[in-house]
C-alpha cells in the first residue's frame, strides 16, 4: 500500500466525525427553527392556501438523526478495522502515536507527552508508522 493510500486509511476516521458534526449542525438549526419564538403568524391574508412547512422541518430533523445515527456506526466500524490494523505493527512507540493521534485525535504535543520524547520525534514515529503499517496492509 502507498504512503498516501495509508494516511488515507488512517484519516477515514476524522473525515467521517466531519460529516457527523456538519449533519448535527443541520439538525440543530432545523430544531431551533421549530422553537415557539421561531413561528410567525403573517397578519396579512393571502389567497393562496398556506402549506405548513413544519411537517417537512420535523422529517428532516428525524431524517438527520438517522443518517447521524448511521454515521456514527460507521464512525464505530473505522475505529475497530483501524485499531485492528494498528496492533498489527511491531514496534509499541509506533504503536502509541498512530492510536493517539489517529483514534484519540490527540494532537502531536500530547502525543510526545505520552512517549516521554520531543515533538519532532513523534512526528518521526508516525511517519515511520504509517510506513509500517502500509506494509503490514500491503
Amino acid at each position: 500500500m502507498e504512503l498516501n493510500d495509508t494516511y488515507d486509511f488512517l484519516m477515514q476516521i476524522r473525515r467521517k466525525e466531519i460529516i457527523i458534526r456538519r449533519k448535527e449542525m443541520q439538525r440543530d438549526e432545523l430544531r431551533a427553527c421549530l422553537l415557539p419564538g421561531a413561528v410567525r403568524y403573517d397578519k396579512d391574508r393571502v389567497q393562496s392556501s398556506p402549506t405548513d412547512s413544519m411537517a417537512d422541518v420535523l422529517a428532516r430533523v428525524d431524517e438527520l438523526d438517522h443518517e447521524i445515527e448511521q454515521l456514527r456506526h460507521e464512525k464505530a466500524q473505522l475505529i475497530l478495522e483501524i485499531s485492528n490494523a494498528i496492533e498489527k505493527l511491531e514496534d509499541d512507540t509506533e504503536k502509541v502515536v498512530l492510536t493517539e493521534f489517529y483514534i484519540a485525535r490527540a494532537p502531536m504535543s500530547q502525543v510526545a507527552e505520552t512517549i516521554h520524547y520531543s515533538i519532532r520525534r513523534a512526528y518521526y514515529y508516525r511517519k515511520s508508522g504509517v510506513e509500517h503499517l502500509g506494509e503490514v496492509l500491503a
